[in-house]
């Protein structure tokens, strides 16, 4: 007796097509069942969504785009070293998209400021670098110009971005995970009051009332002279050095909310997207060999499993998506979310294929 096979075409953007036809064809597999999966389009014409990248997406990860650091669903696309890494820190990429620095230059203003700071002819503003890098590994963290630039753009609040910035320098340095407790030490026995913000006049003014160094008591002892003497250093050196400037506010800004939590408090848990990508950052930053065209994995993997290309079909499912945004951080989140949505109605796409008449 010949068996007898289903079949089924999809249209709709790309990505969201894809992904309904490999989970189509996944679930026939299991089930044991022949299943003809067919996209309308041209596989050389699908639209491109490159790399670098950086997002948590089970979606992405089970239908075989990029790398998969630590196996879950971490998500890592390479590209071009020259190229900024496009980070998303919500699950499947369905918040706001940023990007990180690969090359060594920094993409936010302080990251870029800091960089200069370092490579400054006045070995003042060199050594006042060398210090902060010094401050930074004694909290176990790489000052790579990527984890610097996750801290500073990361759309999140104060004591996450932190919490961000210190688990993906301390995986840059060490290649492991590290529990939160281990960066800040007990609180002092009243609580310190710093400005709501931290300009160079009210810095210096904090730090001329000694408010600075009572702030630091909430750093590990082994990092706290370091810290102490680079604050005054900077601070002095910034009336010379816009850089300086730049880097010390900013950095103050970002310490400030964390270092005057009151005596019970503790660094808040990220949420694990934003832990996963943290911990992925090294594998990322360095990502350059493989294929940097996300939408190439979809189309991999859908052939891989038996899937099609025709031009025409007569009686189409249509994959609700929208078109594609051309900004590459716009293209990425519409990519994310519309594999999500295709995943989110899998089993009503299922039920409709294979018992039409429910």
């Amino acid at each position: 007796m010949t068996e007898v096979s289903m079949s089924v075409e999809l249209s709709g953007n790309s990505p969201a097509a894809l992904t309904a036809g490999i989970l189509l064809l996944s679930r026939a597999r299991q089930f044991g069942q022949r299943l003809l999966v067919s996209v309308m389009g041209d596989p050389d014409q699908i639209t491109p969504v490159q790399g670098p990248a950086l997002v948590h997406s089970a979606v992405l990860a089970s239908c075989g785009v990029g790398s998969r650091p630590d196996g879950g669903a971490v998500v890592v696309v390479p590209g071009p070293s020259e190229s900024p890494l496009a980070v998303c820190l919500d699950d499947d990429g369905a918040g706001s998209w940023f990007t990180v620095d690969r090359a060594g230059r920094g993409e936010h203003p302080a990251t870029q400021a800091l960089v200069r700071l370092c490579r400054s002819p006045h070995p003042q503003g060199r050594r006042l670098g060398r210090e902060l890098l010094q401050g930074l590994g004694g909290l176990g963290c790489m000052a790579e110009p990527a984890v610097i630039d996750l801290t500073l753009r990361a759309p999140i609040s104060p004591y996450h971005r932190v919490v961000l910035g210190l688990l993906a320098g301390h995986s840059l340095r060490t290649g492991r995970r590290v529990p939160l407790h281990d960066f800040l030490g007990p609180a002092t026995s009243s609580e310190v009051q710093l400005p709501d913000e931290l300009t160079l006049e009210a810095a210096i003014a904090a730090h001329t009332q000694g408010l600075l160094d009572e702030a630091l008591l909430r750093v590990k002892p082994e990092a706290r002279p370091i810290l102490s003497t680079w604050i005054g250093g900077m601070l002095r050196h910034a009336s010379v050095d816009p850089d300086a400037a730049t880097v010390i506010c900013t950095v103050l800004d970002t310490l400030a909310p964390v270092l005057t939590m009151p005596e019970a408090a503790v660094l808040p848990t990220l949420s694990p997207a934003a832990d996963g990508v943290a911990n992925a950052l090294p594998a990322a930053i360095g990502a350059q060999a493989g294929a940097s065209d996300a939408a190439r994995g979809l189309v991999d993997t859908f052939c891989f499993l038996g899937g099609t290309f025709v031009d025409y079909a007569r009686f189409p499912v249509v994959i609700s998506g929208d078109p594609a945004p051309n900004g590459r951080l716009e293209r990425w989140r519409w990519f994310c979310e519309s594999t999500r949505s295709a995943a989110d109605t899998a089993d009503a796409l299922w039920r409709r294929v294979v018992d039409p008449v429910q």
